[in-house]
């Protein structure tokens, strides 16, 4: 992991390990230390968030949920082996859920991981080169795509993956995957993906474009246990796809 990487970590209260209280609040009052974070994050402008959800009870997915409204930086969620919630915590944006006792290994892999992946989306949004390979020319003209351990026939709009297991998309979902195996690591806007899938001249609604993309996650899903977590929602901006595409010989 880069040294220059810079991290935040809060508990399920907003508050800060090691932080002073606000000025003012008896016990770390809620709306106070929410404000202190969220005053944080603008000032550091940290490349990862770490949520220690350990004691949250079932309701970490609401403070995942107020961070993403007013933030895109990745989250990294600390929660107990036995958690219940890691599937809500994904759904609601976190990068990554790891199992406490923290284990510092299992930890730097996982900081190091979302903030390659990271790396990648920036580097294509700002027009630079990402790091890591760049798709294939002939995607979208291969008989056979591999990603992530599945194999995606296009011509077919059909998905195979471990275990014998066989699932057809539909046009619009063979179209949206094949847009974003050819385009993975970049943020591609709804405007992207609608014209990808309806064409320049037939207008799609933001919700539209929303309901193709999580009928594609539960397709993935049935494909591969954790496949539907590859194509990620960038609040305000859209969606990207976070893995390598490779076309088979």
């Amino acid at each position: 992991m880069p040294s220059a990487t810079t991290i935040v970590i809060a508990r399920e209260d907003f508050s800060i390990p090691g932080g002073e209280e606000p000025e003012g609040t008896a016990g770390g009052e809620p709306g106070a230390l929410e404000t202190r974070f969220f005053s944080l994050l603008c000032d550091a402008k940290p490349d990862v968030v770490v949520l220690d959800l350990s004691r949250a009870n079932g309701a970490g997915t609401a403070m995942i949920l107020k961070i993403r409204r007013q933030s895109s930086v990745p989250i990294l969620v600390v929660c107990d082996a036995g958690s219940g919630n890691v599937e809500d915590y994904r759904i609601a944006g976190a990068a990554d859920c790891i199992a406490c006792p923290l284990d510092v290994v299992r930890l730097n892999q996982a900081l190091q991981h979302i903030v390659r992946i990271n790396g990648h989306a920036n580097g294509a949004a700002n027009g630079g080169p990402a790091d890591g390979p760049h798709p294939p020319p002939a995607v979208r003209e291969a008989e056979t795509i591999g990603f992530a351990g599945i194999s995606f026939r296009p011509h077919q709009n059909l998905l195979l993956g471990p275990g014998n297991a066989r699932v057809h998309l539909t046009t619009a979902e063979s179209r949206l995957l094949s847009h974003f195996l050819a385009n993975p690591w970049e943020i591609q806007s709804r405007a992207a993906l609608a014209e990808a899938l309806y064409g320049k001249h037939r207008p799609a609604t933001d919700r539209a474009i929303d309901v193709v993309v999580n009928r594609l996650r539960a397709k993935l899903r049935a494909a591969g246990e954790t496949a539907q977590h590859l194509v990620k929602t960038e609040f305000r901006r859209g969606y990207r796809f976070v893995s390598d595409a490779e076309v088979a010989a």
